[in-house]
């Protein structure tokens, strides 16, 4: 692509303090070692970093954005950049979940070295679309979805980890009820039934670290799909620690796997909640697919052995 543009977008809202002041000399001290073109930019609302980002890559040039904040800023980043071939897309994590990067394994300790991302290598990752959304890692439906709308209430307590406000917001949730009925079509196999949840993959973590299908690969051009079918509240805890745990196959019964290229989800029992990276719609009638868009992805080198 030759010479290349450095864009930096940070959420400083994201993680339990605000480190754009940081970021920016961070970022300056790395720029002014290289000859490249680079803006910082700051999100100030909810969806700022498209619009940011779609607003700086519109010139055409090859732009390099780094996604400075947690997975719901990569999200956005993501749904600014779809679309626009001159783009490849990073995550430098400053959140409390940085749940993607755990699909790097041994390497996702160099996405916190600026100098590592600037000279890394891209590949090119599958996407999810939902309805207008584009997702990069986990799109969900049911009580996940309901759980993580509600991790923020907890997530900003003094000690409480990312993994542990999932399972407080988890339990929280088992007094809303725990499963719903839905209709259910997996590339026209219909699945109708009750369910606890309906999982749509293209990576392998989210919620804090939760691993529901450790096989789900980015790159592999289908999605993994995983139905949880109705537990009871003495069954949930035990469903819970196996899928957080990358063991959702040791569910039995209890659990449906596919692999495909969509799943449409109709709630019989009005809207629900959509995890969309973390990030929550909500509709009564839902397809979670395989896009014909496609996001490059860069990260330190040697990154995708995964």
């Amino acid at each position: 692509m030759g010479s290349m543009n450095h864009l930096f977008v940070i959420n400083p809202k994201a993680g339990k303090t605000d480190r754009s002041a940081e970021l920016r000399m961070r970022v300056d001290k790395l720029m002014s070692k290289r000859n490249e073109t680079y803006k910082i930019a700051t999100t100030d609302y909810p969806e700022h970093a498209i619009e940011i980002v779609r607003k700086v890559v519109s010139d055409g040039e090859p732009w390099r954005v780094y996604a400075c904040g947690g997975d719901g800023t990569l999200n956005e980043v993501v749904n600014g950049a779809v679309g626009y071939s001159n783009v490849e897309v990073t995550h430098y994590p400053c959140g409390t979940g940085n749940d993607f990067i755990k699909l790097f394994g041994r390497h996702q300790s160099k996405f916190y070295s600026l100098e590592e991302l600037a000279d890394g290598e891209s590949m090119e990752f599958d996407l999810i679309k939902c309805m207008d959304r584009h997702s990069i890692n986990i799109c969900s439906v049911g009580l996940d979805a309901r759980v993580a709308g509600d991790v923020h209430l907890f997530s900003k307590l003094p000690y409480v980890k990312p993994q542990a406000a999932f399972t407080i917001s988890a339990a929280y949730n088992l007094f809303k009820g725990i499963s719903r009925s839905y209709k259910i079509d997996i590339d026209g196999e219909i699945l109708d039934g009750v369910y606890t949840m309906a999982v749509a993959a293209n990576s392998r973590f989210y919620g804090g670290g939760y691993n529901p299908i450790p096989e789900a690969n980015p790159t592999d051009g289908v999605l993994d799909f995983l139905l949880i079918k109705r537990v009871n509240v003495f069954q949930v805890a035990t469903m819970i620690k196996k899928y957080a745990d990358g063991k959702s196959r040791e569910l039995g019964e209890v659990a449906i796997f596919r692999k495909g290229k969509s799943m449409k989800v109709l709630c019989e029992n009005g809207e629900d909640e959509i995890n969309v990276d973390g990030e929550i719609l909500k509709s009564d009638n839902i397809c979670l697919e395989l896009s014909d868009k496609r996001i490059k992805f860069f990260g330190p080198k040697g990154c995708f052995d995964f």
